[in-house]
């Protein structure tokens, strides 16, 4: 379970930092002027950067305390990053690219990644279950 999460965390976070600007980029990157979605496609690869870190950091976790929070804080990031579209905005045309493209590429990454981390969870607490405190 521990690998599932790793890789997980890492492959997500670097998905958000690749999607809003070069797999389904944000309008500015498709030649539009900077809009509400180029600061959401930042936010995004903030967000994307961060999970990074964390899947570095849990990759070298001994202990199942410190797993369990890592797949907590890794699950609030998925979460928090589907809600960054919401909060910093968005084109609402259905013409422009951020509106067909981004923003729906990154809320699929994040319900499955934060799905992921769910299963790793239960996954990681069963383990801990049987094996009982070290």
């Amino acid at each position: 379970m521990k690998n599932l999460v790793v890789i997980t965390t890492l492959i997500g976070g670097l998905l958000l930092v690749l999607v809003p600007r070069y797999i389904l980029p944000a309008c500015e990157y498709e030649g539009y002027p900077h809009m509400h979605c180029s600061d959401t496609a930042r936010a995004e690869q903030a967000a994307g950067v961060i999970l990074m870190a964390l899947g570095i950091a849990m990759f070298f976790f001994k202990r199942h305390e410190l797993m369990i929070a890592g797949v907590i804080a890794a699950c609030l990031m998925f979460v928090i990053s589907s809600w960054l579209p919401d909060k910093i905005g968005y084109c609402l045309s259905p013409r422009m690219p951020c509106h067909y493209g981004m923003v729906p590429g990154i809320r699929f990454i994040d319900v499955t990644g934060a799905v992921l981390m769910i299963i790793g969870l239960i996954g990681l607490t069963k383990t801990y279950r049987k094996k009982g405190k070290p």
